[in-house]
C-alpha cells in the first residue's frame, strides 16, 4: 500500500497493482487446485480400473476351477485337455481382455486360450515374457491351497495374475487367468499431461502479459502525471496520446480542458488590454477636456488681440503672422484632443460598402494627389452591418497614416471583403510606403506611441477602439514590403 504522505494518484496506482496482483495470484490457485482434481480424478479413476479387472479375473478363474472340478468325474484323468480348451473358451468369452489357462506341476501349461483377443489371428501361445511369473503364481496358489493374485505395475500397463488351485488325483492342477489394465503413462494419461501443462502454460503466459500490461500502463500513466507536474509555462502544452485507449479518454479530457483554460486565459488578456486601453482613454479625456477648457479662451484672446493689430499696418506685421499660424495650429492640436477623447458609441445598421468606402477615399482626394498618391479599392462585399460614422474615423485614421508614409509615386489600396474562416468582414488598408520600424511594431495600437515625428500617437489607439467596440479587432499584417493594417467587424443585428 501506499504511505499517507505520497499523492492520491500513486495510492490509486499503488491500491491498483496489488490488485490486479492479487487477481493473478487467485487465477494461479485456482488453476493449480483444478489440475490437481484432474489429476486426482484420473488417478482414482485408474484405480477403479485396476480393481474392477482384478474382480473379473478372480471371478474368470475361480468359473475356471468350479467348471473343471464338476466336469471331471471320479477315476478320470485330470488333464483332458479337450476339455480344458472347451471350458477356457467358454468361460473366458464372457470376460474380455481376460486371457488364461491350466497349468500342471510336471507337464507346465496343458491349456491356454484368449477368446476376447482383438488381434487379426488367434492367439494361442502363452505370452512368452509373463511365463515365469504365472507359474510362480500358480505354484503359490496351489502350495497355499487357496486362490492368489499378484501385479506387476509397468510403465504403459499394469499386468494382473490370479490362480485358482483345482482338485486333483493325479499331480497338482492350477487354472490361472491374466489382464492388462493400462496405466498413467497410456494415451489418456498423455492427454492430462498435456491439458495440465496447456493449463500451466495459461497461467505463466496470462502472468506475463498482465505484468506488461501493467508495466506500460504504468510507464503511460508516470508521463502523464510528469506533465501535469511540469512548470506553469508549459503547464498549457498539448499532452501527447499515450496509445492506451483507456488513458487517452483521461488525455484528451485533459486537453480538452486545456484548450478551455487557455481560451479563458486569452480572453482574459483581450479582457485587460481592453480595460488598460479603457482607462488611459478616460485619462486622456478627462486631461483633453480639462486642457481645452484652460487653453481655449487665452487662445481666442490672442487671436483677436492680432487680427486687431493686423488691421493696423505696421512692423509687427510678419511677427502677428507668425503668432496666428502658431495659434491655429495649437487650436488643432486641442480639436484633434477633444475628437479622440470623446466616447466611442456604436449604432449599427446595414451599410453598402462600396458607396461607403468610395465616401471615405474621395474625402482624401485632394490630400492623395497633393502627396502624388494613388488611391485604389478592391471590393469583394457588398453589404454589412455596422456603425459607418465610428468605422469611418477608423478608416480615415488608417488612410490618412498610409498616404503619409507612402513615397510619391506610390499607391494605397484600401479592400474590403469577408473571412471564410471567422465570418467577419476584413477592412485591410495596405500601402507601398517602408513598412512599420520592428522597435515600433509592439506598441503600435497603444496611446501616444507614434514612429512619426510630431505625431501625437493617438490614431491607431482609436482605431482598435472602434473595432473592440464592434466586438472585432484591429491588427497590423507584416509583408514583405510596406505596411497593412486591418479591421475585423463580425456581424451583429442592428
Amino acid at each position: 500500500m501506499a504511505v499517507g504522505r505520497k499523492g492520491s494518484g500513486l495510492r490509486v496506482a499503488l491500491t491498483l497493482r496489488l490488485r490486479l496482483l492479487l487477481l493473478w495470484l487467485f487465477m494461479a490457485a485456482v488453476c493449480g487446485a483444478l489440475a490437481f482434481v484432474i489429476r486426482d480424478v484420473y488417478q482414482l479413476g485408474a484405480e477403479a480400473q485396476t480393481d474392477k479387472t482384478l474382480g473379473l479375473a478372480k471371478q474368470a478363474c475361480s468359473a475356471l476351477q468350479s467348471e473343471y472340478s464338476r466336469s471331471i468325474g471320479p477315476g478320470e484323468d485330470p488333464r483332458d485337455v479337450v476339455l480344458m480348451g472347451a471350458l477356457l473358451n467358454l468361460i473366458l468369452g464372457e470376460f474380455p481382455g481376460i486371457e488364461g489357462g491350466y497349468w500342471h506341476d510336471t507337464e507346465g501349461f496343458v491349456a491356454y486360450a484368449f477368446p476376447t483377443h482383438e488381434g487379426s489371428e488367434e492367439k494361442k501361445d502363452v505370452p512368452s515374457t509373463e511365463r515365469n511369473r504365472i507359474e510362480t503364481v500358480v505354484r503359490s496358489s496351489l502350495d497355499e491351497g487357496e486362490p492368489v493374485t499378484d501385479l506387476i505395475a509397468g510403465a504403459r500397463e499394469t499386468v494382473l495374475f490370479t490362480a485358482c488351485p483345482v482338485a486333483s488325483g493325479q499331480g497338482r492342477l492350477g487354472a490361472w487367468t491374466m489382464a492388462r489394465v493400462p496405466t498413467a503413462a497410456g494415451r489418456a494419461y498423455e492427454e492430462v499431461n498435456r491439458g495440465l501443462a496447456l493449463l500451466l502454460g495459461f497461467v505463466l503466459i496470462s502472468g506475463a502479459w498482465l505484468s506488461m500490461g501493467f508495466y506500460r500502463w504504468s510507464h503511460h500513466f508516470s508521463r502523464v502525471e510528469r506533465e501535469l507536474g511540469r512548470d506553469a509555462a508549459d503547464a498549457l502544452r498539448e499532452t501527447a496520446p499515450t496509445g492506451d485507449s483507456e488513458l487517452d479518454r483521461i488525455v484528451a479530457a485533459l486537453n480538452r480542458f486545456r484548450s478551455r483554460l487557455q481560451a479563458a486565459r486569452d480572453r482574459e488578456i483581450q479582457l485587460g488590454t481592453a480595460l488598460a486601453q479603457s482607462e488611459r482613454f478616460a485619462t486622456l479625456g478627462r486631461m483633453a477636456a480639462a486642457v481645452a477648457h484652460e487653453v481655449r479662451n487665452p487662445i481666442a484672446a490672442m487671436r483677436l488681440k492680432a487680427e486687431n493689430a493686423l488691421a493696423q499696418p505696421g512692423r509687427h506685421e510678419a511677427a502677428l503672422q507668425f503668432i496666428v499660424k502658431e495659434i491655429e495650429r495649437l487650436d488643432a492640436t486641442l480639436r484633434s484632443l477633444l475628437s479622440r477623447a470623446e466616447p466611442v458609441s456604436v449604432r449599427r445598421r446595414p451599410v453598402t460598402i462600396p458607396d461607403w468606402i468610395a465616401e471615405r477615399i474621395g474625402a482624401f482626394g485632394e490630400r492623395a494627389a497633393r502627396a502624388e498618391v494613388e488611391l485604389r479599392a478592391r471590393l469583394e462585399l457588398q453589404t454589412w452591418n455596422f456603425d459607418p460614422a465610428s468605422l469611418g474615423r477608423a478608416l480615415d485614421n488608417l488612410v490618412a497614416n498610409a498616404i503619409e508614409h507612402t513615397p510619391r509615386g506610390g499607391a494605397v489600396t484600401v479592400s474590403a471583403g469577408k473571412d471564410a474562416g471567422s465570418g467577419c468582414m476584413i477592412l485591410r488598408v495596405c500601402d507601398t510606403g517602408p513598412g512599420v520600424a520592428a522597435a515600433v511594431e509592439a506598441r503600435l495600437f497603444e496611446p501616444f506611441a507614434s514612429g512619426r515625428t510630431g505625431g501625437i500617437g493617438l490614431g491607431l489607439a482609436l482605431v482598435r477602439e472602434i473595432a473592440t467596440a464592434h466586438d472585432g479587432d484591429a491588427r497590423y499584417v507584416r509583408q514583405a514590403s510596406g505596411a497593412c493594417f486591418e479591421i475585423e467587424v463580425p456581424w451583429r443585428a442592428s
